[in-house]
């Protein structure tokens, strides 16, 4: 992993345990909003994090074994 964003998020997971959308995208500001679906999704197909469908603010994001 060597995107920025995603090292972002893998942190606050790694605080939290879990994380809901809108709470990374509080984290990360307003200027990487339309890039943390991307980010979410391409780290859920590498088996990174999983969340319930559909994407949206209110889903959690956790790592697979949580």
């Amino acid at each position: 992993m060597y995107e920025p964003t995603q090292e972002i998020i893998v942190a606050e997971l790694r605080l939290r345990g879990t994380a809901q959308m809108a709470d990374i995208e509080h984290i990360l500001g307003p200027g990487f909003a339309p890039l943390i679906p991307y980010e979410i999704q391409c780290m859920k197909e590498t088996g990174l994090l999983v969340y319930d469908e559909p994407l949206g603010p209110d889903s959690l994001l956790r790592f697979p074994h949580a």
